[in-house]
């Protein structure tokens, strides 16, 4: 299991991943920041085409009922990100270099869960990482661009923001995806070296594709940083169309595929496979707004997702959720979400189990209520019931109850 499908969510909630320096300019992006503009030093920076964006997440964890145990965990994520505009700095027009630090420490609640689906999309094992090192360039004023290093593809595939309030990876990317590879794919909390790209075909259509390494890092040790680029390992390509059309507030429906290179032992019969695949879709957007408030209202999203199941656990995946923001007066930025997230072995994992006279349940689901507060301008505090039936498809394991906290901190 990867400790943690998906960082876009907290990524996104202290604007680290792809930025723009030039918008910020317009305004102080610091403002709102516990330790400010650093006595002009982040401001002179931005100036010169480079931005600093630093943030601190801490999850505290209870496990009430169920699963492995009954046990408290702590766990943190601090992020470091630098956006570095080139036009700016070097004079090199359309040229965007960003590097994505990060320190995990604590204990994975997941652990005593039980559970498939990561708890928590934060917790990782204790290590200093670098997750991305990328440089891209802008073409045709923007429309496309070309994206090359170390690079996590949960940044851009996959991606829905109107899931980024939850805790649980299930959230993020699916596990018809993450749960894959001898490594997992390239996302949070291991990345390998890749090329991406993108095109705006029309205003509302867009595609993107990316080839990375067929095995991101070490698969025997999770904390270590390894870039190796290995025939053997093969690479893992993935493409997603997204569409988003005009006249709606928001609306986003997204399409994708992927596939692994490499040779896998098959979970049906003896022998091996020649790659694996698989294909996911999604839509999201607004489904009402509140009266002169287009910021405010109910939002919400669908995720199907699919791996062929004669070498990968799972095969299918289902995932929803409907999300409110400003549900109470004078609350405008706070966000209530309800979700759920579940995930099937496929045929040829379970009959395996049951051939060797194990028993087996054939699906986990989780759900997830949340409500994120924003107390003050750089601190949200973040409690969160979550609840999985059949954890790990485990008929010893009784369903899961948990209690969470999340604190958020834009530094």
């Amino acid at each position: 299991m990867r400790s943690n499908p998906n960082i876009r969510p907290l990524a996104a909630a202290v604007v680290l991943g792809m930025l723009s320096v030039a918008p910020a300019l317009a305004q102080n992006p610091f403002e709102d920041t516990l330790t400010g503009d650093w006595r002009g030093v982040r401001s002179t920076w931005l100036q010169h085409g480079v931005q600093v964006d630093v943030a601190d997440t801490i999850d505290l964890f209870a496990g009430v009922r169920g699963g492995v145990e009954d046990d408290a965990t702590v766990s943190n994520l601090f992020e470091l990100g630098i956006t570095a505009d080139l036009g700016t700095l070097a004079g090199l027009d359309g040229g965007t270099l960003f590097l994505l630090a990060l320190g995990t420490h604590g204990d994975d609640p997941g652990a005593s869960s039980g559970t498939a689906h990561a708890p928590s999309n934060a917790a990782a094992d204790d290590a200093w990482r670098l997750l991305e090192f990328w440089y891209e360039h802008a073409l045709l004023d923007d429309r496309a661009g070309i994206l090359v290093g170390l690079y996590a593809v949960d940044s851009e595939f996959d991606a829905k923001e109107t899931a980024d309030v939850f805790l649980n990876g299930g959230f993020g990317t699916g596990l018809d995806l993450s749960e894959t590879g001898q490594n997992g794919p390239s996302i949070f909390p291991v990345t390998g070296l890749g090329v991406r790209a993108r095109f705006q075909l029309t205003r509302a259509l867009g595609l993107r594709a990316a080839i990375v390494d067929g095995v991101p890092g070490d698969p025997d040790d999770s904390t270590a940083f390894e870039l190796k680029l290995d025939r053997d390992e093969g690479s893992f390509t993935i493409a997603e169309i997204d569409w988003q059309p005009d006249g709606f507030q928001f609306l986003r429906t997204g399409l994708g595929t992927w596939r692994y290179s490499a040779d896998f032992e098959r979970l049906d019969r003896p022998g091996t496979r020649d790659g694996t695949f698989g294909v996911y879709g999604f839509v999201e957007g607004v489904i009402f707004s509140e009266a002169g408030a287009d910021d405010q209202g109910l939002s919400g999203f669908v995720r199907l997702g699919h791996a062929n199941d004669d070498v990968n656990r799972f095969g299918a995946y289902n995932g929803a959720g409907l999300v409110y923001t400003g549900l109470f007066p004078d609350r405008d930025d706070d966000v209530l979400g309800l979700g759920v997230s579940s995930v099937a072995n496929g045929d040829a994992f379970v009959d395996a189990l049951r051939a060797d006279g194990q028993r087996v349940q054939r699906r986990e689901t989780v759900f997830e209520l949340t409500y994120r507060a924003q107390l003050l301008p750089w601190l949200s505090v973040q409690p969160t019931l979550q609840y999985a039936l059949n954890p790990d498809t485990d008929p010893t394991l009784d369903n899961h109850l948990a209690l969470a906290l999340r604190l958020g901190i834009t530094l």
